[in-house]
């Protein structure tokens, strides 16, 4: 799966005036062209042009999505004759339009996008934009207006001299860049302004992060810790595809993410600190590891499987950051505390007796102890069986490769029945009642045994969510060497 990203700066009288413009390409190969003059004065707007194919002459923008109805923001929406005129078009329903006296084939349309949504934190802001002062957040839902044509949509940037621009759109050449149909142009973000970015590249992949609102002492406590996580994620994934992944992220009203077709966002409530360094490391080797388990490794049926999307996600992220020494081995086994002792809490709680670890993803907000913690507790019991089942030769890591192989690569969804074919297939044993009890049914996980089985004693103490996990003095030697490739001692 192979992503196009750009971030460069582009030429322009001074200004704070941002122009999108068509670029001169053959209609036979760009279905769509689009002017955007966008402007950075208060309160923020654009004025669109667009050149489209609509052939059954319909127009549209994309769906409501996040508390966003995109049509809200649309005024003055107009078709433009040869001579200069233009006439309102009908409206259809929410975010659809025809043109008017019914109208096909190439339209030239003109309207305004209405942004100062952008200059207010609000939840949900990663869902749609956010101005900086400085730069601007968009989320492209907001400004186009498209058409039933297939095919690709070309703009051209123009800006400040000053200014970058980060897109994930291909460049075809200088400012000018092609989305290849309506979900790449619209289903990704753009941020135009002044911004760090720091760049990662390791063979065929590459990850671009871009830091809009960022102040120069978080940019240096956040710019060190891509290198070695990416590193540790190619390592497990040794046969990912050339990719360009491309990460957002700020301050915002929520602690979030959001995946988009060829862009992620995230965003904190806090500032970034070195003593709260758990939990933006955490937070961000999360959402980088869902590139490939959740992106690549998609599920066929999300609701029953996120305590795996969720939960292996999560233990590969805590121990990840403490495998780096971007935390310490202290703060990686309270992490593992908390998420037993919330998983065990959940367990013996009321609110959740009639759920289960595989059903607990239809609400995945009212169940996180068991989607995300419970998760993390069947991935580390994985872990320490898969091991313990094969003297140490395999892992976690070797089911996580075969499922890339057999469906990341292939873009296949994977379902249950093939997770467990696959776990089957890895530990040369058949563990279905693992799964038929522990994450279909209430049984308990077995987490002394797990832990044990990893050279850790374990405390608990379900009623009160209370987890306490200390190294084992004397444990075996298969669990002293699980220890030791856990926390690679």
């Amino acid at each position: 799966m192979l992503r196009h990203v750009c971030v460069l700066s582009i030429r322009i009288a001074v200004g704070l005036a941002i122009t999108l413009c068509c670029i001169t390409t053959s209609a036979s190969s760009q279905s769509a062209f689009y002017k955007v003059h966008l402007d950075f004065t208060r309160p923020l707007h654009a004025t669109v042009e667009a050149d489209l194919d609509a052939q059954d002459g319909s127009v549209f923008t994309a769906r409501h999505a996040g508390g966003y109805a995109w049509w809200d923001y649309i005024r003055n929406l107009r078709q433009l004759g040869e001579d200069g005129s233009a006439v309102s078009l009908v409206a259809a329903g929410d975010g659809q339009w025809k043109l008017p006296n019914n109208a096909t084939g190439r339209a030239r349309l003109t309207y305004d996008v209405d942004l100062s949504f952008t200059e207010k934190v609000r939840l949900g802001d990663l869902r749609g934009g956010l101005f900086f002062g400085d730069s601007l957040y968009l989320v492209n839902r907001a400004l186009f207006v498209m058409s039933n044509a297939p095919g690709a949509k070309s703009v051209e940037f123009e800006t400040p001299l000053s200014f970058e621009i980060a897109t994930s759109w291909q460049r075809i050449g200088e400012r000018r860049f092609s989305a290849a149909d309506n979900r790449a142009l619209a289903e990704n973000w753009t941020i135009l302004g002044h911004f760090p970015t720091v760049d990662f590249k390791q063979g065929n992949f590459q990850v671009t992060f871009v830091f809009p609102g960022v102040d120069r002492a978080e940019q240096a406590l956040l710019q060190p810790i891509f290198r070695p996580v990416l590193h540790e994620y190619l390592r497990i994934f040794p046969q990912t595809p050339a990719t360009h992944l491309f990460f957002a992220f700020f301050h915002g009203a929520e602690e979030n993410g959001e995946g988009y077709l060829n862009s992620t966002t995230l965003t904190m409530v806090d500032p970034i600190t070195a003593k709260d360094r758990i939990l933006w490391t955490n937070l961000l080797a999360h959402e980088i590891f869902h590139h490939w388990n959740g992106g690549l490794l998609v599920p066929r049926d999300d609701d029953k499987t996120s305590w795996f999307s969720e939960g292996v996600t999560e233990y590969i992220a805590n121990r990840t950051i403490s495998r780096t020494a971007l935390i310490g081995q202290d703060l990686f086994l309270k992490k593992l505390e908390i998420h037993v002792g919330m998983y065990d809490y959940w367990l013996w709680a009321p609110p959740f007796q009639k759920t289960t670890l595989e059903t607990a993803g239809a609400n995945k907000d009212f169940n996180r102890p068991a989607v995300y913690s419970g998760g993390v507790v069947a991935a580390f019991c994985l872990d320490t069986i898969i091991q313990k089942q094969t003297d140490g030769r395999k892992s976690l890591e070797s089911l996580l490769q075969l499922m890339m192989d057999r469906n990341g690569l292939t873009g296949n969804p994977w379902s249950t029945d093939e997770l467990i074919r696959d776990v089957n297939e890895v530990t040369g044993t058949d563990l279905s009642n693992f799964f038929s009890r522990h994450i279909a049914s209430r049984d308990p996980l077995p987490v002394k045994q797990c832990f044990g089985d990893a050279g850790f004693d374990s405390a608990l103490a379900d009623y009160a969510g209370e987890a306490f996990i200390t190294p084992e003095t004397n444990p075996s030697a298969s669990a002293r060497a699980v220890r030791a490739r856990l926390l690679r001692q």
